[in-house]
């Protein structure tokens, strides 16, 4: 009886082993490595691509006059007197640190400790590409001394961080140490790209090797931290710096760090939890997280999922994508209030911080150069030309920290009318060159936007080039040895039309891929007689290339009647969405004494809420004069006025165009 009853327990534990060993193998193999998927387009180094028409004079705008340039000047405090990559690295004696913001509880503020680390190097990213892109000399030099200060601060063995000896790699708890390294050697990447400086590639890989040493697969658990806030999960983009790596080393140990670093951030209960894989295959689940992670995790699984060809980790892709579209306003502004919170996108009441979208603009670059979908590019240039061109002031050099589809006041807080929290009131609904009220981090990300924009408007396939995304442009690299020049002469997206100019140094046999855009009715291209595929939303021409040939291609478009997720209408035409102006009574609340900068609110002087549509057709007016944001294009048609009780015409302009506004209209028979 003794042996049967020990014999019982040891079956019992062994299928216990069993089963615990099932389950083990099962989830190591959602982030098993099958094969490296093939990415369909290939990045171009920073500078490859230059702006040219009215993004160049924005972007050179925001840099000599603008927040990219003056941006430390404002908060010296923040950027200057705080070197917490050198002289100022944290340690344990230090307890507190000014960041500007307003206190909530302690347990909260010990995240504060990093946060300048992010305001730096996000600033300087942005600095860096504005100042390449742009051409502009003074601060050419300025980036080659910030760069030459930063790597004077890299220990013996190769560490660059924020932490002392007595810190680094060494936490139970929040910290943002690969968040810090992260934002800073995205930075280096740029600046080595920009220059071709092979020693400062060198630098960063040395740097990489101390953490990846410091953390080694499979034997260290460096998201196992109690209390993690947002330097943990903002740390997870550590593989932004490895897919980067991976592109111009080709070493797999880059990916196969990506890959580890996924899996780690999904073994624990973090406070950003919407990326993990289990969640994403729940189809009851809904994205409730900090929003900025929530769209910025996403290139960790995309990266994840390339690295390994893993079905798991394509499903999870899929049912992230599909979970995504419920956060999207009409411009393409994703929630980020600053957390989802399992809602659906609101017009009127789900706000869009600008960090929010940047990380989702980048995060679609990387989906459109590793799938090669045309549907990536409708989305950059509809997020960037509405959502976020709408968040900024459109005639002063500041920027919305969260703004609204439909913005019928910029106080502080989304309503007037509601009630102040008197310890923490909010101040995010604004416009400031800083924002050093809530956090000095929308503003460095609004210097990174267009940037990132500009440096994913061409991209490399096997065959040639792909004109991945439009606006006007200088393209300057070879192919297969050959000096290959493309020049892009556009006012899009205020006229969809394009015009290149193609040299090369000596004949060459290339195919050229065009984007076809979503929404457009129908296009006209000027090479007869060779030869032109139209498929899976790109035109391919494929020739022999010789001496300097033109090439011009316009595209139509028509007005469209669209529904939100709320059953309201608003408009468009091709990728330009539409919205009604709202008069504001405009008030200063601080100025800065630098530049004309300024902190300024905006009341509303209309009732937004009495227009509403009937049916009138909108037709667009477009005097064909090219003056950027400042055209006089617009759509004319009719609204229901309810306090009139009568049909008035109205004009709807573009959404960058516009500080207090209307966008959708509930429709009535």
């Amino acid at each position: 009886m003794r042996n049967l009853k020990l014999l019982s327990i040891l079956l019992f534990m062994a299928c216990l082993f069993a089963s615990c060993s099932k389950s083990e193998k099962v989830e190591k193999r959602r982030f098993d490595k099958v094969r490296i998927v093939k990415q369909e387009m290939h990045w171009l180094d920073l500078g490859t691509i230059k702006p040219q028409g009215w993004m160049l004079n924005q972007m050179k705008h925001d840099l000599e006059e603008g927040f990219v340039g003056y941006l430390d000047q404002l908060v010296p405090d923040l950027i200057i007197e705080d070197d917490i990559y050198g002289a100022d690295r944290l340690t344990k004696k230090v307890k507190s640190k000014d960041v500007g913001t307003i206190g909530q509880d302690a347990d909260w503020e010990v995240q504060y400790l990093w946060w300048n680390s992010e305001t730096q190097s996000n600033w300087r990213d942005g600095l860096f590409h504005n100042a390449f892109l742009t051409g502009n000399q003074e601060y050419i030099n300025k980036c080659h001394q910030i760069t030459e200060q930063l790597l004077s601060y890299q220990d013996e063995d190769g560490y660059m961080g924020i932490y002392a000896p007595d810190l680094r790699y060494n936490f139970s708890g929040e910290n943002g140490e690969l968040w810090a390294q992260a934002s800073l050697f995205r930075v280096l990447l740029a600046y080595y790209e920009s220059t071709g400086k092979q020693s400062v590639l060198e630098a960063i890989e040395k740097a990489v090797a101390v953490t990846m040493k410091a953390y080694p697969i499979g034997d260290s658990k460096p998201f196992d931290v109690e209390k993690p806030y947002a330097g943990v999960g903002h740390g997870l983009m550590f593989t932004d710096v490895l897919d980067r790596l991976y592109h111009h080393t080709n070493k797999e140990i880059y990916l196969d760090y990506a890959v580890w670093l996924f899996e780690d951030y999904n073994k624990y209960e973090l406070s950003e939890v919407d990326i993990h894989v289990d969640n994403l295959l729940d189809p009851k689940y809904k994205f409730k997280g900090h929003g900025v992670h929530t769209y910025e995790h996403l290139r960790s699984l995309l990266t994840s999922y390339y690295a390994t060809g893993n079905e798991y980790l394509k499903k999870a892709l899929s049912a992230y994508l599909i979970k995504l579209d419920s956060c999207l306003t009409p411009t393409g502004g994703p929630i980020g209030d600053e957390w989802v919170a399992e809602r659906h996108a609101d017009a009127s009441l789900t706000g869009y911080e600008y960090c929010s979208i940047h990380e989702l603009l980048d995060s679609y670059t990387h989906l459109l150069q590793k799938t090669g979908e045309s549907q990536w590019g409708d989305r950059i240039e509809w997020i960037l030309f509405n959502a976020a061109q709408a968040a900024r002031h459109p005639h002063e050099s500041s920027i919305a920290y969260c703004k609204t589809d439909n913005s019928s006041s910029m106080v502080g807080e989304l309503q007037p009318d509601d009630n102040k929290k008197k310890d923490h009131p909010e101040t995010r609904y604004k416009y400031s060159p800083a924002h050093q009220d809530v956090a000095v981090c929308c503003v460095p990300n609004a210097g990174r936007i267009f940037p990132y924009y500009v440096k994913a408007m061409w991209m490399k396939t096997d065959k040639g080039l792909a004109k991945t995304l439009y606006g006007a442009s200088q393209l300057n690299d070879t192919i297969n040895g050959i000096r290959v020049s493309v020049s892009e002469v556009s006012d899009y997206p205020f006229n969809l039309e394009s015009r290149f100019s193609i040299e090369v140094s000596e004949p060459l046999e290339m195919e050229l891929k065009l984007r076809k855009p979503g929404w457009a009715t129908a296009y006209s291209i000027n090479i007869p007689g060779e030869y032109i595929a139209d498929e899976a939303g790109w035109i391919t021409i494929n020739k022999v290339w010789n001496g300097t040939e033109s090439l011009e291609i316009k595209f139509e478009a028509s007005t469209q009647k669209q529904t939100d997720l709320a059953g309201d209408v608003y408009f468009s035409n091709g990728p330009l969405a539409y919205a009604l102006p709202l008069n504001g009574e405009e008030k200063s609340v601080k100025d800065f004494e630098i530049n004309d900068f300024r902190n300024v609110m905006y009341e509303s002087a209309d009732n937004a809420e009495k227009w509403v549509y009937s049916g009138s057709e909108f037709r667009l007016v477009n005097s064909g004069a090219s003056f950027g944001w400042g055209t006089s294009m617009y759509l004319e048609g009719t609204l229901y006025n309810k306090e009139t009780t009568t049909e008035e015409q109205v004009r709807l302009v573009p959404i960058g165009n516009t500080i207090l506004r209307q966008l959708t209209f509930e429709e009535i028979n």
